[in-house]
């Protein structure tokens, strides 16, 4: 019998999606080393010659890099384990596939590996007719395979055993009843290590009492493969939370435990580190057999964590934290650490209006897309933390606080620190006050309530199981995105209509991309704007070297670029905390935006509170709401100004999406107050359709045996789900453009002042000569009317304005009832507009800009056509959408339409159209892009226009 092997506690590249690069695994092997643990397996699924193609030899070039992968591990201290997955097409009785596989793990072991693994997991448990014919099971065929394999490689310390039925939900009925696993523990080697998940595919709790079982079914102690960090099941969720839910003493249950990550390798600092303290506290407390890692842990010494103290994640996250601020600022100041993106523009010198404004390209990040990482240099080791004094690296021990009992999460979990716990700190820091609430029907302002004079207490508890999540709808899978443009808004203490705040950061914008952001309609013009020039990327000598002189939040926030605080990390990590749990930042964020929708009808029109109270308290919320918002739109242009490349594309299209849909989250809350609709309707309304915000004030509950893919989004999904469009998943996709963006933008409903500013930005559309020039002098206002003039007369309580630095630069108009609306605009204001601007206005030879001219004037005095009544039965409501040349940012845009388009669906429609002329390219993709149709209709108001629309 082979001598039992030291416990083994590492990380498994065991992920579907694009491997990581040797660069990548370098990196990974020092994270190792440095945190104490000892081993590696190799087994990315995707890899061609260890799944699909496992038949095939490596090539003396592949042999080489694989070799040279296995010597980095060795250097590290770290075991190499090469796992191989041959179960798929294997036919176990065959002579020549027992040969293939056995000469592929020989050649493997030439190059120095003298660990490895057979993984039979996720595969048809179907036998061939060939083997069916040799072998009376399943188990047996494969424990027959796995016996001579270990024979032949000379029984190897450690080889390990990966089961087709490798967690307690995929036995029948049971582990102890299932007669797979029976079979398996009768027939497999003493030596051969068996891996296991836990109950689940993705455990939340682990316990020495749940293993019992499982280790007296396979009469040895089994091999933990832990996915409780694994995201290649959900594109859109990352996590960063601490190592938690693993009980303690669960080392003598053991003979290992594997760590399989986040697909992405910088995602990965926290969990290998709260890994590394919970394998020295349990190496510290644990009787275990074998103590092999003491040594590493002793030279790691104390302020690792004590060895003879319980494991507490919280504890272990305030030392990650601090460990992994430096490790992102050091990586920053590495030579080619920062990345290229999208300059913030300034707006002062009045840019021209054109459409074509999305300048991104729809692709994914070079090298590596989402759900995998790019390779980088080898890092070196963090410097210590650059965060200021008072949120420094303070003294952490793992001692447990008293009556804490088992730190599990079960029960009284601990989580971190509540984010609005600092609420008032960061108002007062960081929001400038709000100019003026929106001026349309029913604002608290108008209204003459009395807003909340301080951000009301958080309500709930500090860390909540995604259990309570509302996101049991499938969502689709993007690839997510990359690009930034932070809408930072700014809470005024009697106000909840945030501003913005400002930050540039001078970037390299990619070439345009068509359709990407709406661009204003056909009469203005068909041209995109000139991209400026790619910058020269940040050199060593600019960036400046050696270790970070420590910074206050306040000198963060004043330095676009200067390095990320201990806060500004861990908002990062409360944002995407792990599959069972959110963060408080994130918990913060659900609880509000479900109370305002619950409750919304307490500032609907009419209004059905009898007093003032329920909508003050409402408002109050709102405003803690808001702020949440303006603090993470805020952390999204700080790492995208700051991190280095590596950090950047393996976590920016989380962040990107996060940030996207707290725009629109946050515009829909200010739009809700005063606009909701409560009377019921005939076509139905937000309320009385689907009984959101009188019926469901907590969130709908999932068995506690569901797997966390059943939360698809993780907290964008839920996001996603409590808005009215929620289940209009195509609303929700883009993939991330290559250049992330650092800037800021604030999404709100209109405002009495921004006629003028949004009107500056059709007349500075048209790049033209000095005849329309003098037109426009003399009529300012006449692209602005025949764009946005009926909107802002006859519906201003649908529209929405995009803001940056310099002011307005897009906006989303609608009209509920499109019929009304437009017979509207026919009776009353196209006469009133028709004494404005006489019809011979800019004729008499060709402009440059001349065409515009003559389209909007015709379109004043030409007589309507009527849109086919098929039409505004299907889709009542009408929508425009348009920004400005220096919207760089998919994403703002996309969230411009999405939060007209909750408005338009929460007071009852079902459906939406627009008009666009057929030479508008920009126009009819970016429509295309958000689910609109072209409608088989003939009409249009001018030759050569279509009509689009799209349900709700």
């Amino acid at each position: 019998m082979a001598a039992r092997p030291r416990f083994l506690c590492g990380v498994v590249e065991g992920f579907y999606g694009r491997p990581w690069s040797m660069d990548q695994r370098k990196l990974l092997f020092q994270w190792l080393q440095r945190q104490g643990l000892n081993c590696y397996m190799y087994a990315p699924k995707d890899e061609l010659k260890h799944r699909l193609l496992w038949r095939e030899p490596y090539t003396e070039h592949e042999a080489a890099r694989m070799q040279s992968l296995i010597e980095a591990a060795q250097e590290q201290g770290v075991e190499f384990i090469f796992a191989i997955s041959a179960g798929q097409d294997m036919v176990f009785s065959s002579a020549g596939d027992r040969l293939l596989l056995q000469q592929k793990l020989r050649q493997v072991a030439a190059m120095g590996c003298c660990s490895f693994a057979l993984l039979f997991d996720d595969i048809d448990p179907c036998m061939c007719q060939a083997d069916r014919d040799v072998f009376p099971s399943l188990a047996q065929a494969q424990a027959s395979v796995a016996n001579e394999v270990y024979q032949e490689l000379g029984q190897p310390s450690v080889f390990l055993f990966c089961p087709t039925e490798y967690c307690s939900s995929l036995c029948s009925p049971s582990p102890s009843q299932s007669c797979y696993l029976q079979t398996i523990g009768q027939e497999l080697l003493p030596g051969i290590g068996v891996i296991w998940t836990g109950p689940k595919v993705v455990s939340q709790e682990l316990s020495a009492v749940l293993l019992e079982e499982v280790e007296a079914v396979l009469r040895r102690c089994p091999i933990i493969w832990d996915n409780l960090y694994a995201n290649d099941y959900d594109c859109r969720r990352v996590f960063l939370g601490p190592y938690m839910g693993r009980a303690p003493g669960l080392m003598s249950r053991l003979h290992g435990l594997l760590l399989n990550p986040n697909c992405e390798l910088q995602a990965n600092f926290i969990p290998i580190h709260t890994l590394g303290t919970w394998f020295r506290s349990e190496l510290g407390s644990c009787a275990h057999p074998d103590h092999a890692g003491m040594e590493a842990v002793a030279a790691l010494g104390d302020s690792q964590g004590a060895q003879d103290r319980s494991y507490s994640p919280q504890e272990a996250l305030e030392l990650a934290l601090c460990d992994w601020v430096a490790e992102i600022n050091q990586q920053a100041l590495e030579p080619g650490g920062r990345t290229p993106g999208h300059p913030s523009v300034s707006l002062k010198g009045g840019p021209r209006l054109q459409p074509g404004t999305e300048r991104g390209q729809e692709v994914t990040p070079d090298p590596q897309p989402h759900n995998s990482a790019p390779g980088g240099a080898d890092q070196h080791s963090p410097k210590p933390c650059g965060v200021a004094p008072e949120e420094g690296c303070k003294e952490v021990t793992s001692e447990p606080e008293k009556d804490s009992g088992s730190r599990t999460p079960t029960g009284g979990q601990q989580g971190p620190t509540r984010a609005g716990d600092q609420l008032a700190t960061e108002s007062g820091e960081s929001c400038e006050p709000s100019s003026a609430l929106p001026s349309v029907a029913g604002s608290a302002q108008s209204a003459g309530i009395p807003m909340a004079t301080e951000t009301p207490p958080s309500p709930g508890p500090t860390t909540s199981s995604s259990n309570g999540a509302t996101t049991s709808q499938n969502i689709s899978s993007p690839t997510s995105d990359a690009r930034t443009g932070s809408a930072s808004p700014a809470q005024s203490l009697s106000s909840t209509q945030p501003e913005a705040i400002r930050t540039d950061v001078p970037q390299t914008p990619p070439g345009p991309e068509v359709g990407d952001s709406p661009a204003l309609p056909a009469p203005l013009t068909d041209e995109v704007g000139a991209s400026p020039g790619p910058m020269a990327p940040v050199t060593p000598e600019e960036a400046g070297s050696g270790p970070m002189a420590p910074l206050t939040p306040e000198e963060a926030r004043s330095s676009p670029t200067a390095p990320l605080t201990l806060e500004e990390v861990r908002m990062l990590v409360e944002l995407f905390y792990l599959p069972y749990h959110h963060g408080a930042l994130a918990q913060d964020l659900l609880e509000h935006f479900r109370w305002l929708r619950a409750n919304s009808l307490s500032v609907g029109v009419p209004a059905t509170a009898l007093d003032a109270c329920g909508g003050t308290q409402w408002r109050g919320r709102a405003q803690s709401f808001q702020l949440l918002c303006a603090r993470t739109c805020r952390l999204h242009s700080r790492f995208v100004s700051t991190a280095g490349r590596a950090l950047l594309y393996d976590l920016h299209p989380y962040l990107w999406d996060i940030r996207n849909m707290l725009l629109a989250a946050s515009a829909f809350v200010l739009w809700l107050d005063g606009h909701l609709l409560c009377d019921p309707d005939p076509k139905g309304t937000w309320g009385n359709c689907f009984g959101w915000c009188q019926s469901i004030t907590a969130p709908i509950l999932l068995g506690r045996d569901a797997e966390p893919w059943a939360r698809r989004g993780g907290l964008f999904g839920e996001l996603q789900a409590l808005l009215p469009v929620g289940n209009s998943c195509d609303l929700f996709y883009h993939p991330p453009p290559l250049f992330p963006s650092s800037q800021l933008y604030l999404l709100r409903p209109l405002l009495p002042l921004d006629k003028g500013e949004l009107y500056r930005m059709c007349r500075e559309s048209l790049d033209c000569d000095p005849k329309v020039a003098e037109i426009l002098v003399a009529h300012p206002d006449l692209l602005g009317d025949r764009l946005l003039g009926s909107f802002l007369s006859l519906s201003p309580e649908y529209t929405f304005v995009l803001e940056d630095e310099g002011g307005p630069c897009g906006y989303a108009a609608g009209a509920l009832h499109a019929e009304g609306f437009l017979q509207q605009r026919d009776s009353s204001w196209l006469p009133a507009i028709r004494h404005k601007y006489p019809p011979d206005l800019g004729t008499g030879g060709p402009a440059l800009g001349q065409d515009a001219l003559e389209e909007a004037v015709l379109f004043f005095h030409a007589e309507p056509l009527a849109v086919p009544q098929p039409v505004l039965r299907r889709f009542p409501s009408l929508v425009q959408l348009g920004t400005a040349p220096r919207v760089l940012d998919v994403g703002a845009s996309r969230s411009l339409a999405l939060c007209l388009l909750s408005a338009l669906r929460a007071n009852g429609s079902r459906g939406v159209f627009c008009q666009v002329s057929d030479t508008d390219r920009q126009q009819l993709s970016f429509y295309s892009k958000l689910g609109f149709v072209a409608l088989p209709v003939a009409w249009g108001s001018s030759p050569g226009t279509q009509l689009l629309g799209r349900l709700l």
